[in-house]
């Protein structure tokens, strides 16, 4: 599961990483080195993809505290109501960088709208982007 809280947007996505059992049988003429890349980068497909704008935020309300907490509840009611996730299934949440709509998002996991999701999570990562150094970044957008 992977949520991005942008300065401008909230969008969370589920995606199922799909394995082939038949890749070492079927890729007998791939080196060593070239297996492990693919173990190491599994496809991904989504499932479910959900952001503020769909929810009908519009302009600068989609980086709001309540348009990151509807998203994230839209999208933990949707994988309850259509049964995307079972009960052995394990989950591992990826978030990017620092908008409000992160500590909503992790306020919904906390509350009871993630009361469902909550015991299958295995992993919580962080995979912002740290800048440092490089050239001047561009003026800063006021609202």
């Amino acid at each position: 599961m992977y949520g991005m809280f942008h300065s401008h947007n909230t969008l969370a996505s589920l995606v199922a990483v799909v394995e082939d059992l038949d890749f070492v049988e079927k890729n007998q003429h791939l080196t060593y080195n070239d297996k492990v890349l693919y173990y190491l980068h599994l496809p991904h497909h989504t499932k479910l993809h959900i952001s503020a704008g769909q929810l009908g935020f519009r302009k600068s309300q989609r980086s709001e505290y309540e348009a990151g907490f509807q998203v994230a509840t839209k999208l933990f009611k949707t994988i309850e109501e259509q049964n995307l996730i079972g009960p052995n299934d394990k989950i591992e949440l990826i978030l990017k960088d620092f908008g409000k709509g992160r500590d909503a998002f992790q306020a919904a996991l906390l509350g009871k709208e993630g009361q469902n999701i909550r015991p299958n999570i295995v992993r919580i990562s962080d995979n912002t982007k740290l800048q440092f150094g490089g050239s001047r970044p561009k003026k800063l957008r006021r609202l």
